[in-house]
């Protein structure tokens, strides 16, 4: 079991590459680091291929390669990456049943 993303979030992933006139060989790169609210902060960018992809769990959906390095990727075991859309806000969001506390912004999480 790893972690996945939702075709609405691959889909958007894709169109800010292409917006940003990004290669489209460019990779979802995701993790965590410390801070925020609830201790662990997410991260998300779309970034040129490592050269050593060996430091990294991979996951390929709808032709978007998803890279988690190896010290996140043990927190984010059962996570799903999904984007959202309302009259509010909108952005990808983590769906992890690891999370122990999350904030109200979503951008925070505690394990």
């Amino acid at each position: 079991m790893g972690f996945s993303i939702t075709d609405r979030a691959a889909e958007k992933a894709k169109e800010l590459r292409t917006s940003q006139n990004m290669p489209e060989d460019w990779v979802l790169c995701v993790g965590l680091t410390g801070g925020g609210c609830s201790g662990m902060k997410y991260l998300l960018d779309l970034v040129a291929p490592p050269e050593d992809e060996s430091l990294y769990r991979s996951i390929e959906h709808s032709g978007l390669r998803v890279l988690c390095d190896r010290k996140s990727y043990l927190f984010l075991v059962g996570t799903e990456i999904d984007y959202e859309e309302s009259l509010m806000s909108s952005g990808f969001t983590f769906n992890s049943p690891a999370a122990t506390a999350k904030c109200g912004c979503g951008e925070s999480v505690g394990f």
